[in-house]
């Protein structure tokens, strides 16, 4: 069985009766390194293997405590040998780093021995909690970055979603209507040359042709501004907010008053139409849930970012139960309204009381692109609540 390692002691000491004194104590069980001078000790901790220190606050050279500083960065467990008990040494010691102190006149083997294991042992722990936390910061540091690509992997299936809705949307106008109104040209044609006999037999079929095309064409018509409304391309977002007030009205019949305090010019198309989807879905909840067809939108500017605020004086919900995880999915078309803002470095605000309606407040970058939010704003997505309530509220993405 192999004997057990010694300790390697630097004793840094200028006075010989002393580290005889020392050398006396630790006879057993540890191998002592000496030196005189403090340029000594820096020496041989270089190039000696150093289990702990045992420094002399006042050295030829140097001050003790100065050394304190050199082998705490090198992660060396170091004890301070004093003359005298000084508190103010001592204070002075232990905020550099010192382990401890010993009174060089109250010297025992008992002490020493303690006072060099504890030290060694608490540096053994303070070196093995660094390990953790740099372990753990890189383990952070990971998970930031493959959240960072969760994100941005969301944020380019969103944008795509939308893309492709435009397309349809592009596709359902400028190619199935034409084909359906190109049918409804040709039948008209075949209905003019059609002999008188024929004809009166066909007509009713004719007629049912008729309604069966008008039918096509609303629904087609229907679908691509559920899709993309008409207006998204022009700049200025007031335009298709109005549009989208008199569709939620010939729709839903929900009258909606309108207050466009500032301007209202949006240049990313790609930010156009995620607001136009995310305040359709709070209008549409104020006609499924608020038990009121009427609702304001109002429109300003405040520390250079846009806010869209929907108001209504409707039923009101519970934020509790909205987001504090009740059974079911409650609020996630709200969550996703959330979600989607984010992308664009915005928030949602929502404001609600039971029987006191909701306001619900959309606030986004005027001249956001579809990037992630900067760290400092990845918490900014949120939700305030101004009461509680007792009714759940959930919200139906991409409402028709």
């Amino acid at each position: 069985m192999m004997a057990a390692r010694k300790v390697r002691l630097l004793l840094i000491e200028d006075d010989a009766i002393d580290r005889e004194l020392v050398r006396r104590h630790l006879k057993n069980g540890y191998e002592i390194v000496e030196a005189a001078t403090a340029q000594q000790g820096i020496e041989l901790a270089e190039t000696e293997e150093i289990d702990c220190v045992l420094v002399d606050y006042r050295l030829p050279d140097a001050n003790g405590i100065t050394l304190i500083d050199i082998f705490y960065r090198r992660d060396l467990p170091i004890l301070v040998l004093t003359g005298e008990e000084n508190p103010a040494v001592i204070v002075e010691a232990m905020q550099r780093g010192a382990e401890d102190y010993l009174v060089k006149s109250g010297l025992t083997k008992p002490a020493l021995d303690y006072a060099i294991q504890n030290a060694i042992e608490k540096t053994r722990m303070r070196h093995e909690l660094r390990e953790k936390q740099t372990a753990l910061v890189r383990q952070a540091e990971l998970l930031q970055e493959q959240n960072r690509k969760i994100r941005a992997l969301a944020s380019e299936l969103t944008l795509a979603e939308q893309r492709e809705r435009r397309r349809i949307a592009q596709i359902l106008h400028d190619d199935l209507q034409q084909t359906i109104h190109g049918i409804s040209v040709r039948r008209h044609i075949i209905h003019q040359n059609l002999p008188a006999e024929i004809r009166s037999q066909i007509e009713p079929h004719l007629t049912a042709m008729d309604e069966l095309i008008e039918a096509a064409i609303s629904s087609t018509r229907s679908l691509s501004t559920d899709l993309s409304p008409p207006t998204i391309k022009n700049v200025d977002l007031t335009l298709t907010l109005e549009w989208l007030a008199g569709y939620m009205q010939r729709l839903h019949g929900l009258e909606i008053s309108l207050d466009f305090q500032d301007e209202c010019q949006i240049t990313s198309e790609d930010l156009r139409v995620l607001i136009f989807q995310l305040v359709r879905e709070l209008l549409f909840n104020i006609v499924k849930h608020a038990g009121v067809r009427q609702a304001s939108l109002t429109v300003f500017e405040r520390d250079e970012r846009l806010h869209i605020q929907i108001s209504d004086q409707g039923k009101g919900f519970d934020l509790k139960q909205l987001f504090g995880g009740a059974p079911g999915r409650p609020g996630f078309g709200l969550y996703s309204v959330k979600e989607r803002i984010e992308l664009f470095d915005g928030r949602l605000e929502i404001e609600s009381s039971l029987g006191q309606g909701t306001t619900s407040t959309i606030v986004i970058p005027k001249e956001s692109g579809p990037t992630l939010a900067k760290e400092e704003h990845a918490g900014s997505s949120q939700v305030v609540a101004v009461a509680p309530a007792e009714e759940n509220f959930e919200c139906e993405d991409d409402a028709a």
